[in-house]
């Protein structure tokens, strides 16, 4: 019978836990990193575009699992502007939301890490002292014509509060390198500077505590020295802010008492609460009804304006990013594949991908019998091919699509894509040779390693039948030593029964020799062939002399009464 062919996508026992040991010794050197002291000079950087709020700049975020290693995010860049919405779009699974969440710091360890690349933030950062504290502003006042430090009654002097009814300290305005910042400073900027609209608005809030509970511990947490009272103000002030109609009541209620749109509204208010310079919608419009999506689209669109900040909105939804965003990102298999403003993506698409999305939607004009339905699937993220990772669902695949992953390419100031129907003649011309000469070292490699499988399965034969022959020795070598064994055992038998009757034989001459001297001491002489007669009342006695004329040669002996 044929042996059968192993699956290409099954993993062995020993292949996995092989795998899970590597990737948790690559995963501890990450976590290890993480957790490392805050050196402000080790994660200090600067901006490319000075216009810009954040660079992404070849982000690389994996996941190690047993299965192999997923590239969520595979060498993203692109930029959010300062006071600009940036629509994220893309299939499940396309890596929006690992982007995100890398931004933030959140991707789930040990087994998620960024691995690689830059995401450049300009924040405002505290100033520090000669010993890493805040520097606090107080409170100044007029004393015989000098300015002096306010202090209470304790002689403490008197903080000076912010907007937001906290401590005011010194500020300067830096840039950190976020994918190199250690767990312990990336908590001064999450929350604070970046705040993110999560997915699903049902099960963000925690369903035990109220809606003012929740929103006070955000300003708690993040805005220094804030009191009860003016936490509570503000939580209120954010809850009318995003258009709910009864703040003082919803602050009072529990999470199911809401609506999904009250939730959501919520869960915006959440995030506004400390004015960050950036906004992170996932999918702030999932599971809502089209009348409340819209309300919550002119409110992101509102408050966005009213902050000054900038908005990354993260959706499935083509028509939610042509009304909000001012630029788009179209992402595939953990890579951005085209890029521009939202006016050269809509009326200029040029990727077959992107092409794609836009005849999947229903439009009101004309009337179509289906949906258009890009073929194929997304391939497998564990084992991703060193082609374009779209060539077999394209409908306009060519000869060069084989060769290796196209770069961006500029096609205009503001737009750039991923595809090689748009590389120029010259590139088209210096990519041929390149294909022919990667083919070439894949089909070497390819015939190197059929080589070295036959000479693997040469030696596995060969390592068979040797260990075959050493079994079969090793059974013959058993078989013997039991012969040799029941052997012995057997001569062990006759050699205890011939000293057993050895022994017999020296008891019965020391018997012998002592009757001999029993008669000797008697007085008794040779009594072969003569009767005896005894006469004694001692039946020991009578026994014991009995024996011993018996083996002096005596022929009968009597008892006879006295």
């Amino acid at each position: 019978m044929a042996e059968k062919k192993k699956k290409s996508h099954y993993i062995s026992g020993r292949e996995s836990r092989k795998i899970a040991r590597s990737n948790a010794k690559i995963t501890k050197e990450f976590e290890k990193r993480k957790k490392r002291k805050d050196v402000e000079a080790e994660y200090l950087t600067e901006m490319k575009d000075p216009a810009n709020i954040v660079e992404f700049d070849n982000l690389n975020t994996y996941f190690y699992t047993d299965a192999g290693t997923v590239k969520a995010v595979n060498g993203v860049t692109f930029s959010i502007p300062e006071g600009s919405t940036v629509g994220v779009v893309g299939e499940s699974g396309c890596g929006k939301s690992v982007t995100s969440l890398s931004l933030m710091q959140l991707v789930q360890g040990p087994s998620g890490q960024i691995v690689d690349g830059s995401i450049r933030f300009r924040t405002n950062a505290f100033r520090r002292d000669e010993e890493g504290k805040k520097i606090p502003v107080y409170e100044t006042e007029e004393v015989n014509g000098e300015t002096v430090v306010k202090k209470d009654e304790k002689g403490k002097p008197i903080h000076k509060k912010n907007e937001l009814g906290g401590n005011l300290y010194e500020m300067d305005e830096k840039v950190y390198d976020i994918a190199k910042m250690p767990l312990e400073a990336m908590r001064s900027i999450r929350g604070r500077e970046i705040a993110m609209i999560f997915q699903e608005p049902m099960t963000s809030l925690n369903p035990v505590f109220t809606i003012g509970n929740q929103l006070d511990e955000v300003a708690f947490l993040h805005i220094e020295g804030i009191s009860k009272k003016d936490a509570k103000k503000r939580s209120i002030e954010m809850l009318n802010l995003v258009g709910i109609a009864d703040p003082e009541g919803v602050y009072e209620k529990f999470p199911h008492e809401l609506s999904g749109g009250m939730r959501q509204r919520v869960m915006i208010a959440m995030s506004l609460l400390c004015n960050p310079r950036l906004i992170i919608a996932d999918e702030p419009t999932t599971a809502l009804d089209v009348t409340i999506q819209a309300q919550i689209l002119d409110l992101l669109r509102d408050i966005k304006d009213k902050i000054s900040g900038s908005i990354m909105l993260i959706t499935h939804d083509l028509g939610v990013v042509a009304e909000m965003a001012d630029y788009v990102v179209v992402m595939y298999a953990g890579k951005v594949i085209e890029m521009g403003t939202v006016e050269d993506i809509f009326d200029n698409p040029l990727h077959p991908y992107t092409i794609g999305l836009q005849k999947s939607k229903p439009t009101v004009e004309g009337e179509v019998d289906s949906l258009y339905c890009i073929p194929g699937f997304v391939p497998n993220p564990v084992d991703m091919p060193n082609y374009c990772y779209f060539r077999d669902r394209c409908e306009s695949c060519t000869k060069r699509c084989a060769g290796k992953y196209p770069e961006l390419i500029q096609v205009s100031p503001t737009h750039s894509v991923s595809c090689y129907l748009y590389y120029p003649e010259e590139a088209q011309a210096e990519e041929a040779p390149v294909a022919e000469v990667n083919a070439k070292a894949e089909r070497k490699a390819a015939k190197a390693a059929k080589k070295e499988a036959k000479a693997a399965k040469k030696a596995a034969k060969r390592a068979k039948k040797a260990a075959k022959k050493a079994a079969k020795q090793a059974k013959k070598d058993a078989k013997a030593a039991k012969k040799a064994a029941k052997r012995a055992a057997k001569q062990a038998a006759i050699d205890a029964k011939l000293a057993k009757k050895a022994n017999e034989e020296r008891i019965r001459l020391a018997k012998l020799t002592q009757n001999q001297a029993t008669m000797s001491m008697l007085g008794l002489g040779d009594l072969v062939g003569c009767d005896v007669d005894i006469v004694s009342t001692d039946d020991a006695l009578t026994d014991g002399l009995k024996q011993v004329f018996y083996e002096a040669g005596a022929n009968n002996v009597e008892t006879k009464e006295k």
